[in-house]
């Protein structure tokens, strides 16, 4: 029995490694990291110049974004992932000084014309609040793995 077992842990080793083509190809990601600056405009507060900073590793993506509308500043602490299409999704936090509101965001990234378009909506707090950013890449950073690195002149590094 216990001979069997093993003869057929061999085989099935044997029969993946015959499929496996020596090579793999890895997953490139476009660098979003460094320095944004745009828009946003919110359901309850309004519209507002935002700016924002990311870094990234891989496919995940954080940093925060800075909002400033007449009613004053706040900041937005931001994770998301994106995808090898381009599309993004994560959570938006912002820490205002009666409650912590959570958002959950989705877009897209733009690589030819580097820009990010996303939408959020509250899922903690602030309820029912909902609106969207639109932030132009102003510089790249280099991606921390040597990952998808912006190679064109524009943006220009940070």
């Amino acid at each position: 029995m216990v001979r069997a077992l093993r003869s057929s842990v061999i085989a099935a080793s044997i029969i993946l490694a015959s499929c496996s083509s020596g090579s793999v190809t890895p997953v490139t990601y476009t660098n979003m990291s460094g320095d944004f600056g745009g828009s946003m405009s919110d359901a309850q507060a309004g519209p507002g110049t935002a700016t924002a900073t990311f870094a990234q590793h891989g496919n995940n993506v954080g940093g925060s974004i800075t909002i400033v509308r007449s009613s004053g500043t706040v900041t937005a602490e931001t994770s998301f992932t994106i995808s090898t299409s381009n599309t993004i999704a994560g959570s938006l936090v912002i820490d205002y000084p009666t409650e912590q509101c959570t958002y959950t965001t989705t877009g897209s990234f733009d690589p030819n014309a580097d820009v990010l378009t996303a939408t959020y909506t509250a899922v903690t707090n602030c309820a029912g609040d909902t609106g969207s950013f639109s932030l132009t890449q102003q510089c790249s950073a280099t991606a921390t793995n040597g990952e998808a690195r912006k190679t064109a002149s524009i943006p220009a590094r940070c």
